[in-house]
C-alpha cells in the first residue's frame, strides 16, 4: 500500500515554469531522489572504404546521497553494453563496462571526484561516466538567448547558450546548446587532429537536470578537409523516484558495499602477480555479499558489484587490467589508435632474440598486433592460435606478438617451449598507443599502415573477426 502511494505521488508532474523570462539553471536535488537514464552510444568511422560501426546501449543512475550548503553528494553509475548484432543473445557477455562513482555536484551543475577533481567527458573514448545530464551554468539567472563560456588554459572555451523552451514528455523543457571545438577545427593542418562538440540539453524547468540529452563529437584527422570519425550519445530521463526510508537506506548501502569493494580492488589490481592470494580473499567477501544479500533488498547498483567479481576473477585468470583499469583512467584521447587511423613507425625490443623489430620491417604486408599476458593460460591459447595462423598465412602476414609483462625471462620460455616462429616483444611501451588497457588485444594493420580492426578479448567470434579483416586486408 506504501510503495503504491509512493509510486503514484511520483509520477505526478510538477508545475511549469518553462514560461519564465529568466531562469537559475542551479540543480534542484535533495537525498533519496534518484535518477534513471536510458539511451545510446554510438562511434562511426567516416573515412571513404572504411566501414565501422559499433553501438553500445547507455544506462545511467544517479542517487543523490547527502545535501550540503554548495553541493550533493551523489553515485552516478554508468553501464554500457556492446550491441552486436551478429552475436546471438545468449552468447552474449555481461555488460562492456560498468562505472560507479561516488562524486560531488555543485551549484553550477559541475561534478568532482571523491579526490576534487573535476569530472569531464571524453572526447575519443566511450564515456564510462556520463554526466551530461546537468549543464554547467553561471551561478546567476540566465535568460533566453543568453549565453556564457566555460574553460580554462588547458582546453578551448565551451560556450553554452539558451535556445529557447521546447516541449518533451508532457513538460515545457528550457532548451540549451554547448559547442566546443579546437582551435583548429575550422583552419585545417597537416600535424594534428581537430575536433567538435555539441551539445542539446533539455532541462526539466524545476529539476534543472536533463530530461533528454543529444550530444556529437566529431574528430578530423590530420591533413583531412571533412570529419573522419563521429561519436554520438542520445539519452532521455526514464524514471525519476524520492526513495524514503528503508528503501534509500538499501541503495546507499550497496552503494557503499560497491565502493569499497572496487578501492580494495584497485590496489590488488596494479600488481595481481603479487597479490593473488588476496584477490582470492575479496572474490570470497564479494561472492558471499552477492549470495546472502536478501532478494527483497537487491538494488540496480547490484550490477557494480557483479563487475568488480568479473574483474577479479578475470585477474585469477591472467586477463588483467595492466596497469589500472577503464573505470580509473579512460586512455588519452589524442594517442589512442582507432580504426582508420594510420599507424605511426616505432620500433620495439625483442624478448626471445637480441635484436629490435620495427614496424617498417613488415609494412609491405597486412600485419596484426596481438597484447597478450604470457604468464596465464589465456595467453598460451592467444599464442597457439597466433601460430596457427601463422601457418596457415606463411608469408603473407606479419605477426607482432606483444608481451606485456615485467618477466622477460617468462615470454623466453614460452617462446622456446612453443616453438614460435615470430618473436616476441616487449608491448609495455605501445600499450596506450593501441588501446591495450586490457589483454588479449588485437589490431590488424593493413598494407598501407591503416588500422582496419581493433578487438579487446578472447570469445568463440574472436578468430572469424580477425580472419574477416585479415581477408578484406588482403583483396585490397
Amino acid at each position: 500500500m506504501i510503495k503504491s502511494i509512493y509510486l503514484l505521488s511520483c509520477a505526478l508532474t510538477f508545475g511549469q515554469a518553462a514560461d519564465r523570462l529568466e531562469w537559475h539553471l542551479t540543480p534542484q536535488l535533495a537525498p533519496g531522489l534518484e535518477l534513471v537514464y536510458t539511451g545510446s552510444y554510438a562511434e562511426e568511422s567516416l573515412i571513404p572504404n572504411v566501414k565501422h560501426q559499433r553501438q553500445y546501449r547507455l544506462d545511467a543512475s544517479v542517487l543523490i546521497l547527502d545535501a550540503g550548503v554548495k553541493d550533493w553528494q551523489a553515485a552516478i553509475m554508468t553501464t554500457l553494453s556492446l550491441q552486436e548484432a551478429r552475436q546471438p543473445n545468449d552468447k552474449k557477455d555481461g555488460p562492456a563496462s560498468v562505472r560507479l562513482e561516488m562524486a560531488r555536484i555543485d551549484v553550477q551543475g559541475r561534478v568532482r571526484s571523491g579526490a576534487k577533481k573535476l569530472l569531464e567527458i571524453p572526447l575519443k573514448t566511450p564515456p564510462t561516466l556520463e554526466i551530461g545530464f546537468l549543464v554547467p551554468a553561471p551561478n546567476l539567472r540566465v535568460g533566453r538567448n543568453s549565453s556564457w563560456d566555460l574553460g580554462d588554459d588547458k582546453s578551448p572555451a565551451h560556450r553554452w547558450q539558451v535556445v529557447g523552451t521546447e516541449g518533451f514528455g508532457g513538460v515545457t523543457c528550457i532548451k540549451v546548446a554547448g559547442l566546443q571545438q579546437s582551435l583548429d577545427w575550422d583552419a585545417p593542418r597537416a600535424d594534428q587532429t581537430a575536433w567538435r562538440r555539441r551539445d542539446l540539453i533539455w532541462l526539466h524547468p524545476q529539476l534543472m537536470v536533463a530530461l533528454k540529452v543529444e550530444r556529437i563529437i566529431e574528430r578530423r584527422d590530420p591533413a583531412r578537409d571533412t570529419p573522419t570519425h563521429h561519436t554520438v550519445v542520445r539519452y532521455e530521463l526514464d524514471s525519476r523516484l524520492q526513495y524514503p526510508g528503508l528503501l534509500f537506506e538499501d541503495r546507499k548501502k550497496e552503494i557503499l558495499k560497491a565502493s569499497k569493494f572496487h578501492d580494495d580492488a584497485q590496489q590488488l589490481l596494479r600488481q595481481p602477480g603479487l597479490h593473488r592470494q588476496q584477490i582470492d580473499g575479496l572474490i570470497q567477501r564479494v561472492s558471499y555479499h552477492l549470495d546472502h544479500q536478501p532478494a527483497t533488498q537487491s538494488t540496480p547498483y547490484r550490477k557494480a558489484v557483479v563487475h568488480i567479481k568479473a574483474v577479479l576473477e578475470k585477474a585469477q585468470k591472467g586477463e588483467v587490467p595492466v596497469p589500472g583499469t577503464i573505470e580509473d583512467a579512460p586512455l588519452p584521447a589524442s594517442i589512442t589508435l582507432a580504426i582508420g587511423d594510420r599507424v605511426p613507425d616505432f620500433a620495439v625490443s625483442s624478448l626471445s632474440e637480441e635484436k629490435t623489430v620495427a614496424l617498417r620491417h613488415l609494412q609491405e604486408k597486412p600485419i596484426i598486433v596481438m597484447f597478450y599476458n604470457p604468464a596465464t593460460p589465456l595467453g598460451k591459447e592467444v599464442m597457439t592460435y597466433a601460430k596457427r595462423l601463422n601457418e596457415k598465412q606463411t608469408g603473407k602476414l606479419g605477426i607482432m606478438a606483444m608481451a606485456l609483462t615485467q618477466d622477460a625471462e617468462i615470454a623466453r620460455k614460452q617462446h622456446k617451449d612453443m616453438r614460435l616462429p615470430f618473436p616476441i616483444l616487449d608491448g609495455n611501451a605501445m600499450r596506450l598507443t593501441f588501446g591495450a588497457d586490457q589483454t588479449p588485444r588485437f589490431v590488424v594493420v593493413d598494407s598501407e599502415g591503416l588500422v582496419r580492426l581493433t578487438l579487446t578479448g578472447w570469445g568463440y567470434h574472436t578468430p572469424y573477426e580477425i580472419d574477416e579483416a585479415l581477408q578484406k586486408c588482403q583483396k585490397r
